[in-house]
């Protein structure tokens, strides 16, 4: 205990500010999560997901589908702590903090001597400590952790598996690279096998990661037997091509295809606006605005947005709000010094293989964003966050030792303002998260929902007909799993209207509920319903105005004020 003692305080650390409240923060419940949350209970109760299939490894959802690991982790806890927010969230809060400690030993396994770098010596354990102690309080993972998101569990997978095959190739123990019946645990080949069925992105992440690992290790590598060589290839092929098939069977990478960003070519206006301006000569415009030149302009601006100090240090993902917090990027202000120190240091002399092996993991982290039709993606190159720690670190690190180069008063002075700096920029983060973000994106994370369905409830079955708005996307999923509805009931009426463009579809009835847009012209003619609308497709002057034929229940606000949901009864 003694000796681990800083390191199981950071664990503690790690811990508590991804539970801290976690079914209250992040405010709201996104589509994904209660997807994710009522098919665990649907497994739970009925050994089938919503759609009555029986235990499947792909789950499909709202048209989308999902490698299915996340749920079947999900399953106990659900168990334990009823169908909530946070049994949902809690798979993600603990394997995000466990992914703190995985990288502890990955950074002590891989520079287990001390490294120089530019005339200093960095001692594995301190540079190990340093970015498990970043890890824990890194925005960006901290955001990840406490949100029902896969990617969170597929990052300790690469993580565990990495720190795996190194460990392997420091001990040359068979068990710790390939699957034998009783070490699957230890087994990295097991663990992205695994990963392969956490999370859509791993296709194309996990072959990139192994071939620069291989190339990165081949020295270390080219001392192994080739009988365990061959049989870790075989299982991980074997792995993937199964999971392909399932995937891809039946039309499962639809969701797929419409993130794809070479499913959004140019404009055939703007194309002829082009030609014009170029008098139709088709050699410059095929050699200067051809697809190909189009479609890598879009690329490598995406790419390198993830590189940006807007997507690191100052507004994080600005495509999506919901995925980040107000007023803050991935990283914290001060990161960007260490950071080039880091790089600094890193390109003075040799590196070591894992080191290289990281740049290169920090150059793939952002292709499965850039990929996709969105100008910026947290979500997608979550797995930066990796690398980008380690590098800080290493800045870190190599600066506190620079400072045992001065005098006592010097170097305390200056770990003092280091300290602070830290404790500020970590504090405002928190002051950022708990008070001010969930003003701001109350809407972009569907607050309200709760709210409504929990109001309704008993008014429901009262009614000859209910309708729910669906502007916000997909309700049906909420109304599942707020009233916590018999999943073999739901099972018998569950019908997905597939969306014809191969986007998200929508389910638009259970029971007596209608899911859809509310037209209040029309629907203001039907008797005793219940509406569930935006002040839009509900006007407050039109409802207060006709108090013979409609009754205004209540209205749910978002946490800034603005109107979420109305409810109103026709007569």
């Amino acid at each position: 205990m003694k000796k681990n003692f800083l390191i199981i305080l950071i664990f503690a650390l790690a811990l508590v500010l991804r539970i801290y409240r976690l079914g209250e923060y992040p405010v709201g419940f996104l589509w994904d999560e209660a997807g994710l949350g009522y098919n665990a209970y649907s497994i739970l109760k009925t050994g089938k997901d919503e759609y009555g299939h029986i235990l499947p490894l792909i789950f499909k959802s709202f048209g989308d589908y999902k490698p299915g690991l996340y749920v079947y982790l999900t399953v106990p806890f659900v168990a334990i702590f009823g169908l909530n927010e946070f049994a949902v969230r809690l798979p993600s809060a603990i394997f995000g903090t466990l992914t703190i400690l995985v990288m502890y030993f990955l950074i002590k396994e891989s520079l287990n001597r001390e490294s120089t770098r530019i005339g200093l010596r960095i001692n594995a354990n301190s540079l190990a400590l340093t970015a498990s102690l970043l890890l824990a309080i890194s925005p960006w993972h901290v955001n990840f952790s406490r949100g029902a998101w896969e990617l969170n569990v597929m990052l300790f997978e690469f993580v565990l598996g990495i720190w795996l095959l190194i460990k392997f190739l420091n001990s040359e123990k068979n068990f710790f690279l390939y699957c034998e019946a009783t070490n699957l645990v230890y087994s990295s080949v097991f663990v992205f096998i695994l990963s392969l069925f956490t999370y859509q992105g791993t296709k194309l992440l996990l072959p990139l990661l192994l071939i620069g690992f291989i190339f990165f290790f081949r020295r270390e590598i080219k001392r192994i037997p080739l009988e365990p060589k061959i049989k870790f290839l075989a299982i991980i092929l074997t792995g993937f091509l199964i999971f392909n098939l399932i995937t891809f069977i039946g039309g499962k990478a639809g969701r797929l295809k419409v993130m794809s960003l070479f499913s959004y070519p140019r404009l055939v206006s703007e194309s002829k606006m082009i030609l014009d301006q170029d008098s139709n000569n088709r050699f410059l415009f095929n050699l200067f605005h051809s697809s190909p030149v189009f479609f890598s302009r879009s690329f490598l601006g995406r790419y390198f947005n993830h590189f940006s100090g807007r997507f690191l240090f100052v507004e994080g993902d600005w495509s999506n709000p919901r995925n980040g917090t107000i007023y803050h990027g991935v990283l914290y202000f001060p990161d960007l010094l260490f950071m080039l120190v880091g790089l600094g240091i890193l390109f003075a002399k040799k590196r070591t293989p894992f080191e290289n092996f990281i740049l290169y993991w920090l150059m793939i982290g952002p292709l499965p964003a850039a990929l996709t039709r969105d100008s910026i993606s947290s979500v997608r190159s979550f797995t930066m966050v990796i690398p980008l720690i380690f590098i800080i670190s290493e800045g870190l690190a190599g600066f506190v030792n620079l400072l045992k180069k001065h005098s006592p008063i010097v170097r305390y002075s200056l770990f003092v303002v280091l300290t602070i700096l830290y404790c500020f920029v970590f504090v405002r983060f928190l002051d950022l998260y708990f008070i001010h973000n969930p003003k701001f994106s109350s809407k972009d994370r569907l607050y309200g929902y709760k709210q409504a369905i929990d109001f309704i409830i008993p008014l429901v079955f009262q009614k000859k007909k209910v309708i729910f708005t669906n502007t916000y996307g997909q309700p049906y999923i909420f109304w599942l799993f707020y009233t916590k509805y018999d999943p073999s009931a739901y099972q018998k009426q569950a019908h997905l209207t597939e969306n014809p463009y191969g986007d998200v579809g929508e389910v638009r009835y259970i029971d007596n509920l209608e899911f859809g847009k509310i037209y209040f012209p029309a629907d203001r003619g039907l008797s005793n319903s219940l509406l569930i609308g935006d002040e839009f497709e509900l006007p407050e002057k039109n409802i207060t105005e006709d108090n013979q034929n409609f009754k205004f229940v209540k209205e749910i606000k978002f946490l800034n004020g603005k109107t979420a949901f109305r409810v109103v009864e026709t007569k």
